[in-house]
């Protein structure tokens, strides 16, 4: 995962600044932009800042401004669930983890409510949680 540079932050604030959460084009974004550097990198940052998640299309050229939490959260749910099955298998639980359309799926075979209570806070980062008693049962889904 590469993190954001200098250059991107300061788009993203100056953007987010002037747009808040409301729908702009492209050419409203350059405008902006170039008085901090040329239109060509303020176009190549604004592709950036699509592809990492922190800002969304509305069309061809119109984009809206993610809150950076939700853009956070987007970009390290796949880490989360990364680590915590890693953590899981080293603690001696039988894990397993699928990545289904950008949604985690952690399965924990012979877990306790317990275990289930304490990873409910993981549901908010698209990581479903399932308990299974055995292979072949599903006892409970979070």
């Amino acid at each position: 995962m590469v993190w954001l540079s200098k250059r991107e932050v300061a788009y993203y604030l100056i953007l987010k600044s002037k747009f808040e959460r409301s729908i702009f084009n492209l050419g409203e974004a350059l405008d902006v932009l170039s008085l901090f550097g040329s239109k060509t990198i303020a176009r190549k940052i604004i592709k950036r800042l699509r592809s990492k998640g922190f800002l969304e299309c509305s069309g061809a050229v119109y984009y809206r401004i993610k809150s950076e939490e939700e853009a956070l959260s987007n970009i390290l749910s796949n880490y989360i669930a990364q680590r915590l099955y890693r953590n899981l298998k080293s603690r001696g639980y039988s894990v397993s983890l699928n990545i289904i359309n950008q949604r985690s799926i952690l399965k924990i075979y012979n877990c306790s409510d317990n275990i289930l209570s304490i990873l409910n806070i993981v549901r908010r980062f698209d990581i479903d949680i399932e308990c299974v008693l055995n292979e072949n049962e599903n006892l409970k889904k979070q």
